[in-house]
């Protein structure tokens, strides 16, 4: 995971519509992706909903896990996810009453979330650099807001 730029911790929750999938812990942006360690709280057992999140945790981490293993897996794999990855349905509820959205589903790596920041008119980087100020109530360089 890249190096967090500031000592601010930021811990979110990640939701799939209104079932909670996972903890997020130390939640940073690094060059216009957001990366987090999760702890998974969607359980199987708990709908078909969460089924569903659960298999595509579990194909994430074993998919990646071959990465790691010198394998070459198709990114084609994850087609058979494209309802859970392309549903409009993942969001990341903010403490100061805002919410983060996302394009398409996160990564799940060896304990870690990632996904990239939505397109934003300018620099995705800077656009997410900017929320995690202000959500961590840091200063970004060169810039009015805070």
């Amino acid at each position: 995971m890249p190096e967090q730029s500031a000592n601010k911790t930021l811990n979110l929750q990640l939701w799939f519509g209104d079932v909670l999938v996972a903890e997020l812990r130390d939640v940073f942006p690094h060059q216009g992706t957001w990366f987090a360690l999760y702890h998974q709280v969607v359980a199987p057992e708990n709908g078909p909903a969460a089924r569903r999140l659960c298999e595509f945790i579990a194909f994430c981490e074993k998919w990646h896990e071959r990465v790691r293993l010198g394998e070459t897996p198709n990114a084609s794999e994850f087609d058979q996810f494209s309802d859970v990855i392309y549903s409009g349905l993942w969001r990341l509820p903010c403490p100061d009453g805002t919410e983060l959205t996302m394009t398409e589903g996160p990564a799940f790596v060896e304990g870690q979330a990632s996904w990239n920041h939505p397109e934003s008119d300018g620099s995705r980087e800077l656009a997410a650099r900017q929320v995690w100020s202000r959500l961590t109530k840091s200063e970004v360089g060169g810039s009015n807001q805070g």
